[in-house]
């Protein structure tokens, strides 16, 4: 019986997953979280072997969570099922360890057979994933052609760019971070020195062009 824990902000789609995959044989549907920080939680207190992971998310997305979970139990792992395609965040979700990656799109028995690859030990990328994989090697060579300065980011500034995206204030970050109001603004000076950003509202807009955040 696979322990399953579901990770999404949005309600409808925590709840039709958790009714879809309870019907499913040899699951079971331990727990909900509605945003990253929640998600560490739940894993902390019940123990689920598979989360079922969203990234963009307010507080904690997706990726840091799967960081913080893998920090916890490396044996926990990680599908993610998302709407979006995050070629910038490719690289990181690969470093994180994920251990499956189905798109939203994709029938829910995409999931079911992703569930019962991940369980035996397994790494399932649906038919889809793969093809968004292949093209996203692509891009991130030609991106560093390129040199797209969202590159330049580290995984804390990049979490700093979300959040600050999200109107979140320096203060409340750094309560979610575990780091000073100060430090914030300092990534937020860098990032927007990176980017060449001159405004939060060139900030906001360009979070949303990269499907980082959503309107």
């Amino acid at each position: 019986m696979a322990r399953i824990l579901i990770v999404d902000d949005h309600e409808v789609v925590l709840e039709g997953l958790r009714v879809a995959l309870e019907k499913c044989d040899g699951v079971e549907v331990v727990g909900i979280a509605s945003d990253g920080r929640d998600a560490l939680k739940k894993v902390q207190s019940l123990h689920p072997e598979i989360v079922i992971m969203d990234i963009a998310m307010p507080r904690f997305n997706g990726i840091e969570a799967t960081i913080q979970i893998k920090k916890f139990d490396q044996n926990i792992k990680i599908i993610v099922h998302t709407v979006h395609s995050y070629k910038e965040f490719l690289v990181d979700l690969m470093k994180s360890g994920i251990s499956g990656y189905v798109p939203k799109q994709n029938p829910v028995s995409d999931l079911y057979h992703a569930i019962a690859v991940v369980n035996r030990g397994g790494i399932y990328l649906s038919e889809d994933a793969s093809e968004f994989l292949a093209k996203h090697v692509h891009d991130l060579v030609e991106a560093s052609e390129s040199n797209d300065p969202f590159d330049l980011l580290s995984l804390r500034e990049r979490e700093v760019f979300q959040l600050l995206g999200e109107g979140l204030s320096p203060k409340e970050i750094g309560d979610i971070l575990c780091i000073s109001h100060k430090t914030v603004e300092t990534h937020k000076y860098h990032i927007m020195d990176k980017l060449q950003i001159r405004s939060m509202t060139e900030w906001t807009k360009e979070a949303i062009r990269r499907g980082i955040i959503q309107v």
